[in-house]
């Protein structure tokens, strides 16, 4: 299916708009309501499959549209070939079709709408007469790292999410990546970062938002709900973010804050175990994110935090209890959706509801759960946004949450509410019923057996709950907690129920069939045993089911194994290109073995299955044709709910509001029974959004990147004895000091290893400080493997001389303490190569350099020494101290066009034009030497444009080409983005590269009048335009530069003084020869 141009098709009725801004409701006096709700605006979602019998085609039925009376033209090559009965099903074959064709459908009579044309697949295989398409994705896998403890870690595709991110009626694909060092809540230790990815399904990368260090990985932190929430047509992204998160734009999410007034973006807010505890654990935030550009649009505090409870109130000390999240999409008001976050649900529980009306994150209720009264709480207290509250003392979530959530207007009074487990959150925060029977793995709401009301289907782990036994592990029961079944014993980690034998249900009056993982048998409503358990390689295949076949009964699918059950034939595996295998493509989440995700996507009403398959992901599509006309399932907003937050703690299959089955078809009035359902539970009213009244989505004016810098010493030294200075060895010989703090001078004998590091910052005043990390190399020496603290402390002395320093010089009596301690420690691992070790002092720096001079003084409390790299290190395996800085940016300032009178020529071989565009525009910071300590990444800039009239040739004969271009796509964000405030002259000035009879790389400046000294190179080796290298040589180092061992595809060569303004246009290798 290929991208369309245009965002939306045409209806063949009559569309009601509503205004698209949420109204926040009063929750006073809500009875119910009948409104239509607000959805997707959805395409045709037409595929076209070449199979054995021609071109299978299939198309969605939209839920505007009628089940009874609406027929489509389908047309190949614009030439319309069948016109299909007004109640037929939405798919077809054409037995005349080819691979080469293209195919569209439109409602009968309308025009072709050549954006709604398809290309044909030719991704298919069959097997025993059964056919099955497939479409991969591929995605850009996240590079791997390691956690503080050197532990390595590496990344795959997780849990997924669709939205139309556009607004063209498309679906686009969200991916999870989780690290392979993921963790379980209960379970102690660092993980890698999250990131969520946004793909086209050609593969195009949209985006991708870091949640950074502070957000840990595993099944039940990170649940992202992906809808339009504020009805403009496209879907916005929301989740849990900290400090440190970064938008898809590569801004901190705390920049698009709102009252945000805690969190420091570069701290790492972890313990030693690499959990968030408390206070301790720093802030924590909402963000709602642009689904079309990953911007954070909007951040506020995620309510309530951590710390609203001790550690000891949660339940324990591991944040087990406190780090358990969930999250929902529901129609709290029966017309637009809201966003559900909620905290706990093994003890205490905090559901929190929002709405996003295109400029503000509004939290419309906070509902906290304690014990009932009877209990010793207070059970259920709902406050709301006028400041208005509720509360009922015997009613609660305390202790009944699941590792999931289900969405369903569960009363029928228009108004969803939220199946918690074992009790019910209704649309005003309040706990609508109450049953007491505690958590559970897996639960399962529809109208399972047609009689138009909503059934929940509950697996729970046996224990006790109020100090009574729970003596069954399965229920069936009514919203208001009445218990139509309850069988089993045991901990019942999965379960599940639907009509999974359409044959069965339709001759007996138990429409669905449940069973779980500890079952002996299938089971019907009336807690019959019916059939043997399905049973396929050891699973009883109790996970997921999906629509599949064409029949109106479900199939099952555990993991990647697709079976077809009936109580007759018992279980038939739905088998694809060989007798014994699998649909190919990896799991998800262990033994929970679950698909990226299941969901009606495109087609008709059956279901697609996303699996793992190499770097990205493969969707299976059934090319089985049904009889049945449903329509798309995505326009049942109980169905799009559950789409939502699938991803969400233990995946849990999609069920729709009404009953599927063939007991729910309609009849004509003759009594024969049609192809199109009539189930006793209505369908969803549902309206689009009206785009035309849109406010623009806000451009969030955020703080500028920071400017980083790094700043090397312009002295340090250490002293022995107190006398005897060492400025110009390359090692800092760090031991005791220990009475060099004292009011009256010093012992010198306890003074056997002082060290002194100064700082020269007078370049940066004026500027605000964000962040300041001081950086070391440090070993140890002595010969018993045993560690020692570093103590990092302050001089205010900062007139000594490196060479000739004594303790008197920065110590006198009398004078008070100029030597002061700031209560910095790090203790190294014992180590006798150089390891890097760090010290956070932004606040020394604001507090202490008071003349843009700053003295640090390191010292150890025993006498085991420690060595630190001096500035004067000149050894590969380690360098000098390091102080880098970050200040905040300053905004741009728009700079005029400049249109020269004579064009600016290049001269390597052949000469190319330079052709400024603009002059580029400068952020007046200062900007020092930059030394990344990891490679970066690039971002645009506005560089002069140089289009060059012929591509001049390096030399020798194995030389690449070289062409002095041209507006580059970016340039490294380590180097500060400053462009000139006026057109530099570049004309007088070259960079000639290319690659030598030694495969390395030499550099050649040829500029006028320049002091080389003040020459910044940067060498940026790039594939297909990502960065993947980076090398910074000294202006005497040019010749022989060694390449990266990465595979690239060219090479840029950057000139820059110390303002970061050009001394010549860029030069760029391309087509290395190696």
């Amino acid at each position: 299916m290929l991208k369309k141009l245009t965002a939306f098709l045409t209806a063949a009725v009559m569309v009601t708009s509503v205004a698209s801004i949420p109204v926040l409701m009063s929750y006073a006096d809500t009875n119910s309501t009948t409104e239509k709700r607000v959805m997707e605006k959805l395409d045709r979602g037409t595929v076209a499959v070449k199979t054995n019998d021609g071109v299978y085609l299939s198309w969605r039925l939209l839920g505007t549209e009628s089940l009874t009376n609406q027929a489509f033209d389908i047309y190949r090559d614009s030439e319309k070939i069948y016109t299909t009965g007004e109640h037929d099903a939405t798919c077809y074959t054409d037995s005349k079709g080819t691979a080469d064709n293209k195919y569209t459908v439109v409602p009968k009579g309308e025009a072709i709408d050549k954006t709604e044309t398809v290309d044909v697949w030719t991704t298919n295989t069959t097997y025993k007469g059964r056919s099955v398409a497939y479409k991969d994705i591929a995605f850009k896998v996240p590079d791997g790292g390691k956690t503080p403890t050197d532990e390595e870690y590496t990344y795959t595709a997780n849990d997924m999410s669709v939205g139309d991110l556009d607004g063209d009626g498309e679906y686009e694909y969200i991916v999870k990546w989780d690290p392979s060092n993921s963790k379980d809540n209960s379970v102690k230790g660092y993980t890698g970062n999250v990131y969520l990815d946004a793909y086209e399904l050609d593969g195009t990368l949209l985006w991708r938002i870091d949640l950074g260090v502070n957000i840990r990985a595993g099944a039940h932190y990170t649940q992202y709900m992906v809808y339009d929430f504020d009805g403009d047509g496209k879907s916005e992204v929301i989740l849990k973010t900290a400090p440190g998160s970064k938008d898809g734009e590569g801004n901190y999410v705390s920049k698009a804050g709102k009252n945000i007034t805690k969190g420091d973006d570069k701290k790492d807010y972890r313990n030693s175990s690499g959990l968030l505890m408390g206070e301790d654990g720093g802030p924590e935030y909402l963000t709602v994110f642009n689904g079309e550009t990953g911007a954070a649009m909007q951040t506020v505090d995620f309510d309530p935090p951590r710390s609203i409870l001790t550690s000891s109130e949660w339940g324990d000390s591991y944040a087990n209890r406190s780090e358990r999240y969930l999250a929902a999409v529901a129609y709290l008001d029966g017309v637009h959706p809201s966003v559900v976050m909620t905290r706990g649900y093994y003890t205490y529980v905090y559901a929190a509801a929002y709405t996003w009306d295109g400029t503000d994150l509004k939290e419309q209720w906070l509902s906290t759960n304690t014990p009932t009264e009877a209990n010793g709480g207070t059970g259920c207290t709902v406050k709301y946004a006028d400041g208005t509250s509720k509360n009922n003392t015997n009613k609660t979530l305390y202790a009944q949450g699941a590792h999931s959530v289900s969405v369903a207007d569960v009363d029928n009074d228009g108004y969803d509410e939220i199946i918690f487990g074992s009790a019910v959150l209704d649309h005003d925060g309040t706990v609508l019923t109450y049953d007491g029977r505690g958590h559970g793995d897996a639960e399962h709401v529809s109208d399972f057996d047609n009689d138009g009301k909503q059934e929940i289907f509950m697996a729970h782990e046996a224990g006790k709950h109020n100090d009574k036994i729970i003596p069954y592990a399965v229920d069936i029961k009514r919203y208001n907690g009445d218990i139509m079944l309850q069988a089993a014993q045991g901990d019942i980690g999965r379960g599940i129920m639907d009509n999974v034998d359409d044959e069965y249900a339709l001759s007996s009056g138990n429409l669905s069939l449940f069973w779980s993982v500890a079952a002996d048998g299938i089971y019907n409503q009336a807690g019959e045993k019916v059939g043997n358990i399905p049973n396929t390689n050891g699973s009883n295949m109790e996970n997921f089911a999906v629509y599949w076949d064409g029949d109106l009964g479900r199939e099952l699918l555990d993991g990647n194994k697709l079976v077809k059950y009936s109580i007759k034939s018992g279980t038939e595996r739905i088998y694809y290109n060989s007798k014994n295998s699998t649909l190919p493509g990896s799991i998800n989440n262990s033994t929970k073995s679950n698909a990226c995700l299941t969901a009606d996507l495109f087609g008709d009403w059956r279901e697609e299955i996303v699996l793992r398959y190499g770097d990205g992901v493969r969707i299976y599509f059934s090319t089985i044709p049904t009889n049945y006309r449903l329509t798309t399932l995505m326009h049942d907003s109980q169905y799009r709910c559950a789409i939502a937050w699938q991803n969400v703690g233990y995946n849990q299959s999609p069920h729709t509001s009404y009953y599927i089955g063939s007991a729910a078809l309609a009849k004509d009035s003759g009594g024969n029974t049609l192809n199109y359902l009539a189930p006793n539970t209505s369908f969803t009213e549902v309206t689009y959004p009206d785009t035309s009244s849109i406010t623009p989505r806000p451009t969030i004016k955020t703080t500028p990147e920071p400017v980083s810098v790094s700043v090397t010493p312009d002295a340090d030294t250490y002293l022995v004895d107190g006398t005897t200075a060492h400025g110009s060895d390359e090692e800092l010989k760090i031991n005791q000091a220990t009475d060099y703090y004292s009011s009256t001078s010093p012992g010198l004998k306890d003074i056997k290893g002082l060290g002194l590091i100064r700082f020269d910052l007078s370049k940066y005043a004026g500027k605000k400080l964000t962040s300041a990390t001081l950086k070391l190399y440090d070993k140890f020496t002595n010969t018993d493997k045993r560690n020692s603290v570093l103590h990092l402390d302050y001089c205010s002395k900062n007139d000594w001389d490196e060479a000739t320093v004594t303790i008197n010089d920065i110590k006198t009596r009398g004078e008070g303490t100029p030597l002061s301690s700031l209560g910095l420690q790090v203790t190294p691992a014992y180590n006798v190569d150089y390891k890097e070790i760090s010290f956070d002092v932004t606040d020394v720096i604001k507090e202490k350099c008071t003349d843009n001079l700053i003295t640090f003084t390191l010292w150890t409390g025993t006498g085991r020494e420690q060595v630190i790299a001096s500035k004067e290190y000149s050894g590969t395996d380690a360098q000098g101290p390091t102080l880098m800085l970050e200040f905040e940016g300053e905004e741009p300032t728009a700079t005029p066009t400049v249109v020269p009178t004579a064009t600016p020529t290049l001269q390597p071989t052949a000469t190319p034009t330079v052709v400024p565009t603009a002059t580029p525009t400068l952020k007046s910071t200062a900007t020092p030497t930059v030394v990344p300590t990891a490679t970066p990444t690039l971002k645009p800039t506005a560089i002069p444009t140089v289009v060059p009239t012929a591509t001049p040739t390096l030399k020798p004969t194995a030389t690449p080409t070289v062409t002095s271009t041209l507006k580059p796509t970016a340039i490294p964000t380590a180097i500060p983005t400053v462009i000139p405030t006026a057109t530099p002259n570049l004309a007088n000035n070259k960079i000639t590269a290319m690659i030598n009879s030694n495969n390395k790389l030499d550099v050649t400046l040829d500029f006028e009048n320049v002091d080389m000294n003040d020459v910044n190179v940067y060498v940026a080796f790039k594939n297909n335009g990502k960065l993947v290298g980076m090398k910074m040589p000294q202006t005497s180092e040019l010749k022989g530069i060694d390449l990266i061992d990465k595979e690239y595809t060219d090479i840029e060569v950057y000139a820059w003084d110390n303002k970061q303004e050009p001394y010549a246009n860029i030069v760029r290798i391309v087509n290395n020869v190696q």
